[in-house]
């Protein structure tokens, strides 16, 4: 069986098409209204376990932090309605003011 250009140029439009379906399953969706924060702008005032999240403030001053999809309260306000941080600490001195007072500069107050 003999294939034309067209062919070819279908098939290959078809694999990019699969292909950045595929990558895009693989990088976590931004939450609405947040933030992307890193270790590497924190240094040593970084207190996660993971490098890498997602900040929000919702309502009135609850510092959320999401992580491969699962959401952590980072303050008081935040933690009735989420997961606890500490799940994600480092268990170490560094306290998470950095990152609360990144937060609430989100808030809409």
């Amino acid at each position: 069986m003999r294939y034309g250009v067209w062919d070819l140029f279908v098939g290959v439009i078809a694999c990019f098409g699969l292909g950045f379906a595929g990558v895009s399953a693989l990088v976590p969706e931004r939450p609405p209204g947040s933030i992307e924060i890193r270790q590497t702008d924190y240094g040593a005032r970084w207190p996660f376990e993971m490098r890498r999240g997602w900040l929000r403030c919702e309502g009135a001053g609850a510092i959320v932090l999401t992580v491969q999809g699962q959401d952590y309260a980072v303050n008081g306000p935040a933690s009735s309605s989420y997961a606890p941080i500490q799940a994600l600490w480092k268990g170490s001195d560094v306290e998470p003011g950095p990152i609360i007072s990144r937060g609430l500069t989100l808030c809409d107050w």
